[in-house]
């Protein structure tokens, strides 16, 4: 009985230490006393936040998209 309990918390102490927490939103809300919280992944919850004490919505500069840089594009050039 007492190894199926050592198990099990080591089972939940190693998920729990891997879930990765993700502060980046896509939308930032920017309020009118100067802060700011890009913690919105949508602009629905960016307004609800502003919403009775004023302030702005916008797109996060510093989000990117699916974890990885954008690369350069690649053109398909067609030879005849």
């Amino acid at each position: 009985m007492r190894t199926i309990v050592l198990t099990a918390a080591a089972f939940a102490t190693l998920s729990l230490g891997s879930v990765a927490a993700r502060a980046d939103g896509a939308w930032c809300a920017y309020d009118t006393r100067g802060a700011t919280n890009c913690g919105f992944y949508n602009y629905a919850q960016c307004r609800a936040d502003i919403s009775g004490i004023g302030g702005f919505c916008g797109r996060n500069p510093a989000y990117r998209a699916y974890g990885r840089e954008p690369g350069p594009r690649r053109r398909n050039w067609q030879q005849y």
